[in-house]
């Protein structure tokens, strides 16, 4: 199923580029009133926007990739824990030292 997805986006990326090639269209190009092209293709106009919108999505995105990467970090700390303990009381009942360990801090006076 991999091998059609690749298979298909190089199609469409193929499909694209050769519409482009055959379509070397130039449009002038104003920045501000001093900044000007006038001949810039028209593919690297869109090309450009693209890129930049990318980018700022991108940039828009990075708050919220922090915060979720964040809150994954504390629920992998808070699952290991409890997994480290029950390994730790299972090792005391193994080595007879122990019969019930209680790791609940709550409960502790």
């Amino acid at each position: 199923m991999d091998l059609l997805a690749w298979i298909g986006r190089l199609i469409f990326f193929l499909a694209v580029l050769w519409i482009a090639l055959e379509n070397p269209a130039t449009v002038p190009l104003r920045l501000t009133a001093t900044l000007s092209w006038q001949a810039v293709p028209l593919l690297a106009v869109i090309l450009g926007s693209f890129l930049i919108g990318v980018l700022a999505g991108t940039i828009a995105m990075l708050p919220k990739l922090f915060r979720l990467h964040r809150r994954l970090r504390q629920a992998d700390r808070k699952s290991a824990r409890p997994n480290a303990e029950a390994s730790l009381m299972h090792a005391a009942r193994q080595g007879g030292a122990v019969g019930d360990v209680d790791f609940d801090e709550t409960k502790h006076s």
